[in-house]
């Protein structure tokens, strides 16, 4: 009896050590599959990990990546090892009512980084973007929403309108115009003097309905209507097939934020930071950037490193500021700016301003100069990586299946 118990308590202590060695191997094939496929927390869902229940191993957690998922499951089943998948594939369809898309409803929606008003403000979208719903808090009426250049934060649900499938598709197809001015209004009839439905900023997108003399009639994806004048608003599409984002575009936009004040999180003509300069210069032109300066910096073609070697920049490339890596520390970027020649940028350092990276010109920026990390080239690297022409975005036009 005695060398059975020892047996027993021998193969008990096996499986225990045998079950733990497991556990430690799917941590790190987790491990491993995040930093495939969700390197950027900014812009990927994928919070897994893993435990053990009456000995078996449990995956649970969430994730908006169907790949990622499978790859985690075959790696696994590759190793012969057990499990039983809880993880909650994002969008979350019962809990969002089947309603996984959404369009901006307010002139400028701020998304935070948690859901609460207090949280900091991550980004913001406009009116007439549309975004990606994949959960919801209940108690604090928010929704978890990614926007086109992929960014990931809580929006109230004063801001934003939920759709199905069908609801957006219809929305895709619609006529719609852009508000081009920095500023103005949408009135209830076709008269400015008459009275106000909502503010409206550069690049705010509204169904059209028809045309009443010079007002377009359009209507807000909540259902409000009202009147825009077409000397301020062009049609959608043929605005898309009329943007030219060449240099000289791309830096006369610029022009037009001069003064604008700095807002964490910003990315409208209201207020904005360094990188939602950039990110609405180019919407302006058609264009979708990242919406980090640190995102941004990996986009484009690299043209130098040296702050000296700025003089063979061309006019319109995005000049980054941080630091590069060493031995005991990575890199980081944490501003950027529009670069406009002759030891020029424009840049949005509170408020928007132009200053030099030249020390024999005024006014110079010794901070940014002591530390520039790179110039990049966007405008001959459109359609690569993350620089996405509006046009060919599926969530702002429908490709079909």
């Amino acid at each position: 009896m005695k060398r059975l118990g020892f047996l027993a308590l021998s193969l008990g202590i096996s499986v225990l050590l045998n079950s733990c060695g497991h556990l430690d191997d799917v941590l790190q094939t987790i491990k491993e599959v995040e930093q495939t496929f969700a390197p950027d927390k900014r812009t990927a869902i994928f919070e897994v990990t893993a435990e053990k229940r009456g000995g078996e191993i449990v995956l649970k957690g969430e994730t908006n990546l169907p790949n990622a998922l499978k790859t985690l499951e075959a790696n696994l089943l590759e190793k012969e090892i057990s499990f039983i998948n809880d993880i909650n594939l994002l969008p979350d369809m019962e809990a969002l009512d089947n309603q996984s898309w959404g369009i901006i409803t307010v002139s400028v929606a701020n998304i935070r980084v948690s859901p609460s008003n207090a949280a900091e403000m991550a980004t913001q979208a406009i009116l007439g973007t549309p975004v990606r719903l994949y959960k919801k808090n209940e108690r604090e009426f928010y929704y978890y929403v990614q926007t086109p250049d992929r960014y990931l934060g809580w929006i109230d649900n004063n801001s934003v309108i939920p759709m199905n499938e069908e609801t957006f598709q219809a929305w895709q197809q619609s006529e719609r115009i852009i508000f081009l001015e920095d500023y103005g209004f949408v009135y209830d009839s076709p008269n400015e003097h008459s009275q106000r439905v909502s503010d409206i900023v550069a690049g705010n997108i509204l169904e059209k309905t028809g045309k009443v003399g010079p007002y377009y009639e359009v209507k807000f994806p909540d259902g409000r209507k009202g009147f825009v004048s077409d000397t301020q608003a062009m049609d959608f599409n043929k605005w898309l097939k009329a943007c030219q984002p060449t240099p000289e575009n791309i830096l006369e936009t610029s022009y037009r934020f001069m003064g604008i004040p700095y807002l964490w999180g910003g990315t409208s003509t209201k207020m904005m930071d360094c990188s939602g300069f950039t990110k609405i210069v180019f919407f302006l032109n058609g264009l979708i950037l990242p919406r980090d300066a640190s995102q941004q910096v990996l986009e484009g073609t690299l043209l130098t490193e040296k702050v000296e070697d700025l003089s063979d920049v061309p006019p319109a490339s995005l000049v980054f500021f941080g630091r590069h890596a060493t031995d005991t520390s990575s890199w980081r970027v944490w501003h950027v700016g529009l670069w406009l020649g002759n030891g020029l940028m424009i840049h949005e350092d509170g408020p928007l301003k132009i200053e030099s990276l030249n020390p024999n010109i005024e006014p110079f920026n010794k901070g940014r100069y002591e530390t520039f990390y790179s110039a990049r080239d966007f405008l001959n690297a459109i359609g690569e990586g993350n620089i996405i022409p509006i046009c060919d975005h599926e969530w702002y036009n429908f490709k079909g299946k």
